[in-house]
């Protein structure tokens, strides 16, 4: 699923270009997620290590989008996050990881309602 590609200095993570579409758009058209596996950029895995410092989510409002069929972050863990924020919260049954390409007008929906709310 991951391939790590070492770099001076560390080591690089991204979705293998051949479990993309399963893991990471499975309800993208396969041309368009073919494309998104092509130009994902990977992730330092550092980035897993480093601190984040204070969550925002701890003193301002959150929204969160769950994809409900997400094969990369489980959906019980997505409602977990958002339940611990708590954040106003919107479920996308059959929603890869891709929510936001694959069902935009909702993804732009609950980014029009948070700027409402906090505007």
């Amino acid at each position: 699923m991951l391939t790590v590609r070492p770099f001076p200095g560390g080591q690089d993570a991204y979705v293998d270009p051949a479990d993309f579409r399963q893991v990471f758009a499975a309800d993208v058209p396969d041309r368009e997620a073919r494309l998104m596996a092509a130009g994902q950029r990977p992730l330092a895995l550092a980035a897993f290590a480093e601190p984040s410092g204070a969550p925002a989510w701890k003193s301002i409002p959150s929204w969160f989008l769950v994809a409900g069929a997400d094969r990369a972050i489980p959906p019980a863990a997505e409602r977990a996050m958002a339940l611990r924020a708590g954040s106003r919260t919107e479920v996308i049954r059959g929603a890869s990881h891709a929510v936001m390409v694959s069902h935009p007008d909702a993804a732009t929906h609950l980014i029009e309602a948070a700027a409402r709310a906090t505007a």
